[in-house]
């Protein structure tokens, strides 16, 4: 019977120990899971506030983005603008030299606007009130009207058409006058030496 007893006793102390195991297994199970929350619960916490710097961070670019298509607007808009401001000069100055040639009447003085042609050349021949000139530049005949306004000039000093002969040597500015070449001036820039 005492063995028996002592059978029991061992059973029993047995069954106590292996218990006390279960609960330890048991509380570090819990203790585990509680961990594995906490975790999970951590790693979403750091990927919504890495979500929220990165959304952050977007809307900076983006914001950054919007400013500097804003400023390139608005340097073009400015360069336009001072295109077409430019653009309206130019039509101004052109309507300027349209109202002044048609506002100088017939004559000398309706083409006082247009451009002046210059010739250098030698002189052929003198007739009236024109004369005829070979340009030096190309070999071409010119015929030059002169009229009252034109400046015919020797050493700066004023002289007649009759006084130019066959020969000298002039600078010519003129302009057209229709189909005529008419001369705004004419100067000598070498006469023809008389012969002794």
């Amino acid at each position: 019977m005492r063995k028996l007893m002592m059978a029991v006793t061992a059973v029993a102390g047995l069954a106590m120990v292996s218990g006390c195991k279960r609960d330890n297994v048991e509380s570090e199970r819990r203790d585990v899971a509680e961990a594995q929350q906490e975790a999970a619960k951590e790693t979403a916490e750091a990927r919504q506030e890495e979500s929220r710097d990165i959304a952050g961070a977007r809307q900076d670019a983006n914001e950054e983005v919007a400013d500097a298509q804003k400023d390139v607007r608005e340097e073009q808009q400015d360069l336009a603008e001072a295109q077409a401001n430019r653009q309206e000069d130019l039509n101004e100055d052109a309507r300027e030299r349209q109202e002044d040639v048609a506002q100088g009447g017939s004559g000398m003085a309706g083409t006082s606007a247009a451009a002046a042609a210059n010739v250098q050349g030698r002189v052929l021949s003198t007739s009236g009130d024109s004369l005829t000139l070979v340009d030096t530049t190309n070999n071409k005949q010119l015929k030059l009207k002169t009229n009252d306004q034109t400046r015919i000039l020797q050493n700066n000093v004023p002289v007649k058409l009759d006084d130019i002969t066959e020969g000298t040597q002039v600078r010519a500015s003129y302009v057209m006058d229709g189909k005529d070449m008419v001369a705004r001036e004419l100067t000598v820039t070498k006469p023809v030496q008389k012969k002794q």
